[in-house]
Order: structure tokens, then C-alpha cells, then sequence
């Protein structure tokens, strides 16, 4: 018997207008102290259909000689806002209307939002009261989506708001300790998305880096290897390419971990991760 898929899934829904702008997206500005988050920016009214699939970019953040870790949180509702979506790592995001640029931070979640559900953002970072650029894509429609589907996301690894887990990288392609991001999941989860950002750094050097995710203890079991993540030596950052959500069953008591090599010398700073999991 022939499976014909059902139509309708494909709807799509953002803020990024419908001609061309530069910068694109919505505007949010960071708190008054790096770990506070200013105020939420609506970037959708009211979702016009169910969604199950959410993308989000975060530009515009990144300046030249300038420490500029951050996070990002995606909010639903009416005020006060619930988050659906906490601390992802936009550090270093690079303007699109700058000849410097590199290209946006990026995420994807297989997330169900039900039509009619206000979406927001707040962000906080070392450059306090600053604007940057949050652009999110919705997709959904009236069928049932072909994949599995979560209600939330709960992200591992973050300590003080801007920064995460300090990891460090293996240097000139050398693999990286696996590093703890958490040592017990507090539920089942099926898929993991990496944050990534440079440590306190005002002069980066122009590196790639793979992220690998593992998990269990010693001897780890490797999940998905080589995420891809991308610094300038002009303070810009883009990533993680590919930008899909890594699909794993994560049992409840998990512990997760990472590691990171690069294509060269470490910068001084220390770097930090988060892993982002749906459930």
C-alpha cells in the first residue's frame, strides 16, 4: 500500500518582514548588568496556525574588539511572559548589514506552539543595553507533523547569565576532554541542540571548531559529532552548522557531556556551552 503524505504541514510564519531590510528581525536590547535580561520584545503577535517546528536567529550582537557573550531567551504569552526556550548562547552574533559579517547564531526545535500564542524574546549580555536582532521562523500547519514533536526545552550547563559551561578546546584539530554539562537530566528528553560561545576575549583568532555531544559516564558514548562553529578574527561568531537538532532518546538521571576541538591556537578567553533538550 502507497503512504501518500499529508498536505498542509508547511505553513510559515516569522518577523522578518515581507520585502527586503537590513537588519532584519525584531529588536531587543539587553538589561542595564550583564545578567540581567531586558525587557521581552514581542516578535509575533499571535500565531496564526499550530506550529511544530520553530528556527531562530540571532544577529547583530558582535562588535569588533569588544567581549560580547550573551543569551537569549524565547518567551510565550502575554506578560508576565513563560519561557520556552532559556539561554541560548548568541554571544558574538554578527551584524547582516556589516561588510564584516559572517552570518547569523542559529537553532532549530521541533516544538509544538498552538495557534493564537503570543511570541517574545529577552536577552542579556557583557554589552549591557544594547540592541541586536532576533528573527524566528514558524512552521507548522493542519496535518501532523512526520517527526516527533516537544512541549519545552530544558537547557543544561548554564551558570552565571551570560556565560555556561566553561570547556576548553583541544588545540590544532586535537579532540577536547569531554567536559560535564550536567551530571542528571531532570527528565526524558529526544533531542539535544549545542550553544557554543568564546570566554571573555576582546581579540579572537579566526578558528573553525567541532562540537561533539556525549553521553554516561567514563567511558562516554559519543551521540553526534561535528557541530560546526565559526569565529573571525574581527569578534564574530556564527553556528552551530548544521543547525538540526541531534534526535536521541535521554533518559531521566542522564548525565551529558561535550567536547571541542579547533583548527588552531586557543584564545584566552574561556569558553562556555549549553546543551539545549527538548522534552
Amino acid at each position: 500500500m502507497l503512504w501518500t503524505p499529508q498536505k498542509g504541514i508547511l505553513k510559515l510564519d516569522h518577523n522578518t518582514g515581507a520585502v527586503g531590510a537590513n537588519p532584519y528581525g525584531t529588536s531587543v536590547t539587553t538589561g542595564g548588568a550583564a545578567a540581567t535580561k531586558g525587557t521581552p520584545a514581542q516578535l509575533i503577535a499571535s500565531t496564526a496556525f499550530d506550529t511544530y517546528w520553530i528556527t531562530i536567529l540571532a544577529t547583530g550582537y558582535g562588535l569588533a574588539a569588544t567581549d560580547s557573550q550573551g543569551a537569549l531567551d524565547i518567551l510565550t504569552g502575554a506578560a508576565t511572559e513563560e519561557v520556552l526556550i532559556p539561554n541560548l548562547l548568541m554571544g558574538y552574533c554578527s551584524p547582516t548589514d556589516s561588510a564584516t559579517g559572517v552570518g547569523p547564531k542559529v537553532w532549530n526545535f521541533p516544538l509544538y506552539i498552538p495557534a493564537g500564542t503570543r511570541i517574545a524574546c529577552q536577552v542579556a549580555g557583557q554589552r549591557i543595553s544594547t540592541a541586536m536582532r532576533v528573527s524566528v521562523f514558524l512552521y507548522g500547519g493542519d496535518a501532523m507533523p512526520p517527526f516527533r514533536v516537544g512541549r519545552k526545552v530544558t537547557t543544561y550547563g548554564m551558570g552565571t547569565v551570560p556565560f555556561g559551561t566553561t570547556i576548553v578546546p583541544g588545540a590544532s584539530a586535537a579532540e577536547g576532554a569531554w567536559t560535564q554539562i550536567t551530571a542528571s537530566t531532570s527528565e526524558d528528553h529526544f533531542c539535544v541542540v549545542p550553544s557554543f560561545q568564546c570566554g571573555t576575549d576582546t581579540t579572537l583568532t579566526r578558528l573553525m571548531y567541532a562540537y561533539d555531544i556525549g553521553l554516561g559516564t567514563a567511558t562516554e558514548t559519543e551521540m553526534i559529532q561535528s557541530y560546526w562553529f565559526a569565529v573571525t578574527d574581527n569578534e564574530m561568531m556564527r553556528g552551530p552548522e548544521n543547525p538540526m537538532p541531534a534526535f536521541f532518546d535521554i533518559k531521566s538521571g542522564s548525565r551529558l557531556v561535550a567536547r571541542v576541538s579547533n583548527s588552531g591556537v586557543n584564545d584566552a578567553g574561556n569558553y562556555n556551552t549549553v546543551l539545549h533538550c527538548v522534552s
